[in-house]
């Protein structure tokens, strides 16, 4: 199976047990499976099999290291150890093994990447400190897991917030080309947004939170950047920064809207622009889509409610068939180059 294919395999899983989890969620039915053991296995191979390895051609293609075949043999086979180990166990022996082999090559990388630390308005210069930040946590997150499962979750948040935040969403930038602020500036604000949004939501957590917002709304004026991946940045950016400014709770439900908003959105989006469809119709109902996922956990935050499950498990359903479609359905001939590349 190639690359390409592999990818699409993992991306579409990924959004298979997130919609799985969601309509478990709206009363739909039962899981078979821990609940607790399913989101591990979504969310680390929504990270580990589909957003890094993006983000690797994103580096390739910005003309900065990146892991080569050799290496991705070795990730791909750690990734599927620890997502099989997470859906057996959660964090058993299989998901650290898997973990810890995927936590060193993301440390190789960063280490590749070091010269471009050096390069102000380059986005990538945020990628490095990003990983270093995201891999202090996980020992934390292992002495807490069981002892404070709250604070672990916490923990997993600010992870899982300073990837895609320091990390997977500059890559993003990078494959579009869009530039940065100077870096030490938004990788500081971004670090403190990634804590802002977990262990730490404090005052000086959220004016990063704020600048970090900030940066997302002035991508607005990159006018070679399409509008569509303009707008659905402007939006995060709107949300980040109501939720620094208190206008909607820093709580879970407004985080994982946030969060699964900026991945589906913009993130995935930017990564797999050279593939997926230029039609306004499709890109509009793609968005619409996740809107339906995404809308109802922030309104969820907001005390709202009534019919936000089975909203949200709608959204997450049709999210999936877009992909579908584009990995599959509309991959021209039969290698299914598709609509993620590598």
């Amino acid at each position: 199976m190639t690359p390409t294919r592999l990818l699409s395999v993992a991306l579409l899983v990924t959004l298979a047990l997130g919609v799985w989890m969601r309509w478990a969620l709206a009363g739909a039915f039962a899981l078979p499976l821990d609940f607790a053991h399913v989101r591990h296995a979504h969310s680390h191979l929504g990270a580990y099999g589909v957003l890094f390895p993006l983000a690797f051609v994103a580096w390739r293609n910005a003309g900065a290291p990146a892991p080569g075949p050799r290496v991705m043999v070795v990730y791909g086979a750690a990734t599927a150890l620890a997502v099989f180990g997470f859906l057996r166990a959660g964090y058993g022996v299989e998901a650290i093994i898997g973990s810890t082999v995927v936590g060193a090559l993301w440390l190789h990388g960063a280490f590749g990447l070091r010269h471009r630390v050096l390069r102000l308005d380059d986005p990538l210069a945020l990628v490095p400190f990003g990983i270093v930040a995201a891999m202090a946590c996980v020992p934390f997150i292992a002495l807490t897991l069981r002892r404070d499962p709250p604070f672990a979750q916490h923990l997993v948040a600010t992870f899982l917030s300073a990837l895609l935040l320091v990390v997977v969403a500059p890559s993003a930038l990078a494959a579009i080309g869009a530039r940065a602020w100077p870096a030490p500036v938004l990788t500081i604000a971004g670090l403190a947004s990634a804590a802002a949004l977990g262990v730490w939501p404090s005052t000086l957590t959220r004016l990063g939170l704020a600048v970090y917002a900030l940066f997302f709304l002035s991508v607005w004026r990159e006018r070679s950047v399409p509008l569509v991946l303009r707008a659905s940045r402007a939006t995060v950016g709107a949300g980040l920064l109501a939720m620094a400014l208190g206008l909607v709770p820093n709580v879970r439900a407004a985080v994982l809207g946030a969060l699964h908003f900026l991945v589906l959105g913009p993130v995935l989006l930017s990564l797999t622009r050279e593939r997926w469809s230029s039609s306004p119709f499709a890109v509009t109902a793609g968005f619409v889509a996740v809107g339906l996922l995404t809308l109802p956990l922030v309104l969820q935050a907001l005390d709202v409610t009534r019919w936000t499950m089975e909203v949200s498990a709608l959204g997450g359903t049709l999210v999936l068939a877009w992909w579908f479609v584009a990995v599959v359905v509309a991959a021209p001939g039969s290698d299914a180059e598709a609509k993620v590349a590598a």
